[in-house]
């Protein structure tokens, strides 16, 4: 749009030339005969000027054509030529609404708890021995009876089940922070780390990689001051984790941690540096 509006003011302003007979108009035929009267008039400005007249008006005519032809094609084609309806045509499918249907949950089905039969028991009855003048029918069970069979109120027979064991009480275990006197090891810090020191042996394939670094190790101290259950819980290498446990292992015994003045099982996390000089 832009460009046509433009074109058109160049056009008026060509035709505002070509109308105005002034001195000041280059155009003028006046002028030109006045200005060209002692020059060369075959070629040049004077033929420019003379002939302007004449191209404005090719111009303006392909113009003009050039613009109806652009703004009238696209109408001329779609009378012409015209658009096809395309026909929609929609299928009818029949959908089983059966398939989506949720299925029911069916509730779960609650099993009986499946009763096991005990075995019956042979058992003695205990009777209290009495002094009486009386005699007695049934001798009560020697004490033969009474440590191999289960003490009952009744006497029944069966089979002879030995007693339970008594359940095993598992010993507590106390944090380091926990107990009142920690465990040491003898000497102090400073010792274990000498004791450390002299007894670590630097695995051959992490010192030539030069491989280093701090092997965390868990282990308790017992109520007598050995040390159990020694496990890693930051690893380096496989090689300098073997030796971080072997160093543990091989540890004097403790003084054990105490509650209330008795010795008692303490848990201890130990870091075991590993560094090349």
């Amino acid at each position: 749009m832009g460009s046509i509006i433009a074109i058109v003011v160049l056009l008026a302003l060509s035709l505002l030339l070509t109308v105005d007979n002034s001195w000041m108009n280059v155009l003028g035929a006046v002028r030109n005969k006045v200005v060209f009267a002692r020059h060369n008039q075959k070629y040049g400005a004077y033929q420019l000027r003379t002939e302007y007249n004449k191209r404005l008006g090719v111009s303006l005519a392909s113009a003009i054509g050039f613009m109806i032809i652009a703004v009238g094609a696209p109408f001329v084609i779609s009378k012409m030529g015209g658009e096809e309806e395309v026909e929609v045509k929609k299928k009818v499918v029949d959908v089983n609404m059966e398939l989506f249907e949720e299925e029911e949950e069916k509730p779960e089905e609650i099993k009986e708890p499946e009763v096991i039969e005990q075995p019956k028991i042979e058992t003695v009855q205990f009777v209290a021995v009495e002094a009486a003048d009386e005699p007695v029918e049934e001798p009560p069970p020697t004490q033969t009876d009474v440590a191999e069979t289960v003490v009952s109120t009744v006497t029944q027979e069966g089979e002879n089940v030995d007693a339970a064991p008594p359940p095993v009480v598992e010993e507590e275990v106390f944090d380091l922070a926990a107990v009142q006197e920690q465990p040491e090891f003898p000497g102090g810090m400073e010792k274990m780390y000498e004791f450390m020191g002299k007894m670590q042996k630097y695995p051959d394939m992490e010192y030539e990689a030069g491989i280093q670094g701090k092997v965390y190790v868990q282990f308790t101290v017992a109520k007598d001051g050995s040390i159990e259950e020694a496990k890693v819980l930051r690893s380096v290498s496989a090689g300098l984790d073997k030796e971080a446990m072997r160093l543990v292992k091989s540890m004097p015994k403790w003084s054990p941690g105490k509650m209330g003045g008795k010795p008692v099982k303490c848990r201890f996390n130990l870091p075991v540096v590993f560094k090349l000089k």
